[in-house]
């Protein structure tokens, strides 16, 4: 894996050679800031002592309908480019045949489009120790840190989702397309789906469909309920994807 990093350095590069990047940041910016003014907004009003379900700070991310949007937009952008490019140009065959091997290939790729998901995640950071010093409001570390991992491993996940779909393609378009249909069934239609079975009174169908819900899932994470099975289904689903490129790649090389 001694070329996994070098590939990873010469992706990040070419991320900022165009706007995308510069745009993609931007944008999670903005959503970050409108986030954090409503958290304090939120915690501003005069209430009730909040409980751990009304708590402002779990919502901050998890409860956030533009920042979810925001991710089933960035992950496509940032991955589409990934081997659809390679393949488009014809630079994956001469990479093929360099000394490295498709593992390398694919994780060297991932990495560069985990690197930059995890930079969308830090406006998000970057404000909360202004709230705890400045606006001393002492708020509960733990559900953060469970936040951050389950955010961290879903990102692994969606990044490895979006490599795949580059990897099957020349048309960087059609990959975005096909990595944002996967990431919303995963996202929105799953929780949809939790809600037939539970207006029908079949609690144990919509618990199931309830517990493979990402934004159930985050949201548990952002109660400081970290799951470790969610860890474990999410860093599977990073194998499998990245196992299934790598594979697609070496099939492609024994043509």
């Amino acid at each position: 894996m001694r070329h996994a990093l070098t590939i990873a350095t010469r992706e990040l590069a070419s991320f900022f050679l165009g706007p995308t990047a510069y745009l993609v940041l931007l944008g999670f910016q903005v959503v970050a800031f409108l986030n954090f003014w409503e958290l304090v907004e939120s915690l501003a009003r005069p209430q009730v002592e909040f409980s751990s379900l009304r708590d402002p700070m779990s919502a901050y991310v998890s409860g956030s309908t533009p920042f979810w949007f925001a991710i089933l937009v960035a992950v496509p952008v940032l991955t589409m480019r990934l081997l659809a490019e390679e393949n488009r140009s014809g630079t994956i065959e001469t990479l093929a045949t360099l000394p490295v091997t498709e593992a390398e290939i694919v994780v060297g790729k991932w990495l560069a489009g985990l690197a930059m998901y995890l930079a969308l995640l830090v406006p998000f950071a970057i404000y909360l120790p202004f709230l705890y010093h400045q606006g001393r409001y002492p708020f509960d570390v733990g559900p953060l840190v469970s936040l951050g991992i389950g955010l961290t491993t879903m990102g692994m996940a969606f990044t490895a989702i979006g490599l795949f779909f580059s990897s099957l393609t020349r048309n960087q378009v059609v990959a975005a397309v096909w990595t944002f249909t996967a990431l919303f069934v995963l996202v929105v239609m799953t929780l949809l789906v939790s809600y037939f079975p539970a207006a029908r009174g079949w609690t144990g169908w919509a618990d199931a469909a309830r517990y493979v819900a990402v934004i159930h899932q985050i949201h548990e994470c952002a109660l400081g309920r970290l799951d470790l099975r969610v860890v474990v289904a999410h860093l599977s689903v990073c194998g499998f994807a990245l196992y299934a490129t790598a594979a697609l790649l070496a099939a492609r090389r024994g043509c």
